[in-house]
């Protein structure tokens, strides 16, 4: 099976072909968990040992090399995968915000008049370009609507706030043409992250909301590494939030302290919140994040669905648009199901 790019960080055996210098730690040994599918079950166990540590870049000239070829894998498999699920594309400026504009094959015919908005993963620094392509596909094809994925501006050139500045303007100029009870928001890790504050934003502005948001496997605290960080090291091929991790939050938060719950959603002070779905895995290097996310969604009397998956690690879920698995139908049928029951 070929590599898997994930949306918060490539698998990391391709990291290791763009940087030399890294310490290794074996895999915790894990047996494949009962109840999974044949098929998921394969994905495990063709999963290679992950760097434990990448080291961060220390300058700017070094984050931005980095950037490009860490980003590289991510593009080509994005339009790969735009391609294969015969989903068609163009970049567009939207309130002078770079986008891509996405249709799939066949849009479903509840979906119509339904405007999806992404906000892609890759740890706030990568992921940009066409490699954002790659969780929009996955949902444009899988639920039939059309998708506004926007590439917001980045680290190292651009941090905090730039990229909720980002998002804020084009979902105040998409709202002049659409109903905001027929938009979503959605993104995973990073993405999961900014789709959160986001909407937290928004209601900073007094502006109209997403009728539902999906946050996948969201980073929720950028201050504090959870519980899952530790328990699931050397499990997830995410690797570990020491190195390349923390210093791709470091870069992005600037001179914005972590606890700001703009930058860490879990410390918001939450009264009312659109619908939330989110996604998880037991093995899940952000599983704490995502979980106490959901906690204190539903501690506001919010409607907050979270859905875990055996076995599962960061962003597996999506792993379907390159190898079908059931797991990854089954998150597609859950996600359809929602904004079904929250979208006008």
């Amino acid at each position: 099976m070929k590599a898997i790019v994930f949306n918060l960080l490539p698998t990391l055996a391709l990291s290791a072909s763009i940087t030399s210098s890294m310490a290794v730690a074996s895999q915790v040994a894990a047996p494949t968990p009962i109840g999974v599918s044949p098929e998921f079950s394969q994905i495990l166990s063709e999963r290679v040992a992950p760097p434990m540590v990448v080291p961060a870049p220390e300058t700017v000239q070094q984050w931005k090399a980095f950037q490009k070829k860490f980003d590289a894998p991510g593009i080509a498999q994005g339009k790969a995968m735009a391609e294969k699920h015969q989903v068609s594309y163009k970049q567009q400026k939207i309130a002078g915000v770079d986008t891509f504009v996405l249709k799939p094959k066949n849009i479903a015919k509840q979906n119509e008049q339904r405007l999806f908005v992404h906000l892609h993963g890759g740890a706030f620094v990568f992921g940009g370009q066409e490699s954002a392509l790659r969780e929009a596909v996955w949902i444009a094809n899988g639920l039939g609507v059309k998708v506004v994925s926007i590439d917001y501006r980045k680290p190292p050139l651009h941090a905090y706030p730039a990229a909720l500045e980002d998002s804020v303007a084009v979902w105040q100029a998409l709202l002049e043409d659409h109903d905001p009870q027929s938009m979503a928001l959605f993104g995973t890790s990073a993405g999961g992250n900014l789709t959160l504050a986001t909407t937290l934003k928004l209601q900073q502005h007094d502006l109209p909301l997403p009728a539902a948001i999906f946050a996948g496997t969201p980073a929720t605290d950028l201050e504090h590494t959870t519980d899952s960080w530790y328990t699931f090291k050397g499990l997830d091929p995410l690797g570990q939030r020491d190195g390349l991790v923390q210093g791709a939050m470091d870069l992005y938060a600037g001179d914005t302290p972590l606890s700001d719950p703009l930058l860490s959603p879990v410390n918001a002070d939450i009264d009312k919140f659109p619908p939330t779905v989110l996604i998880s895995g037991t093995r899940d290097l952000l599983l704490s994040d995502t979980v106490r996310m959901h906690r204190l969604l539903r501690a506001a009397d919010v409607d907050a669905q979270l859905h875990i998956y055996d076995g599962q690690s960061h962003g597996d879920y999506m792993l379907g648009m390159v190898t079908p698995f059931p797991e990854s139908d089954d998150a597609i049928r859950e996600l359809n199901a929602f904004f079904n029951l929250h979208l006008k």
